[in-house]
């Protein structure tokens, strides 16, 4: 998660890359809070719905697209 952080913070990442470093994380929780992370970090934001892929549980779609909307 340390890395993850550091490497959205230091770069402009695509929604793409998000997944890509969200799929290395095994626990739901672990994907929930580095997306919420990276939203920040993210230039293609109208493309960011493309992140519910990677969760398993509607919930946390649901807890994601809420703390977009809270932006």
């Amino acid at each position: 998660m340390t890395v993850a952080k550091q490497v959205a913070e230091a770069n402009c990442l695509s929604c793409n890359q998000i997944k890509e470093i969200l799929s290395l994380f095994s626990f739901e929780e672990s994907k929930l809070t580095f997306a919420k992370f990276a939203y920040d970090f993210c230039y293609n934001k109208a493309e960011y719905y493309t992140i519910n892929d990677v969760f398993s549980f509607e919930s946390s779609i649901d807890d994601l697209n809420k703390h977009i909307e809270s932006k």
